[in-house]
């Protein structure tokens, strides 16, 4: 039997990463998405790396497509 996590890979991910899925899945850019958190640019990215590689996907086209399957858009 599968567990919720391994159900939805989105699952996994922390408050401020689904934060940021949240903006990139509006069309936003990282600079954009930096300056609306007061991050930087860098941990921007990182936080996108990370959930691209937590999700299991390679860009933002799979990204948006893995989200509108498990309903999260």
């Amino acid at each position: 039997m599968e567990t919720l996590t391994s159900a939805n890979p989105f699952n996994i991910l922390s408050k401020r990463e689904r934060e940021v899925l949240n903006l990139i899945l509006q069309g936003a850019q990282v600079k954009d998405i930096s300056a609306s958190m007061e991050l930087k640019s860098n941990t921007i990215s990182t936080f996108k790396k990370n959930i691209l590689s937590k999700v299991g996907v390679t860009n933002n086209i799979e990204l948006f497509k893995l989200a509108l399957q498990y309903k999260i858009v």
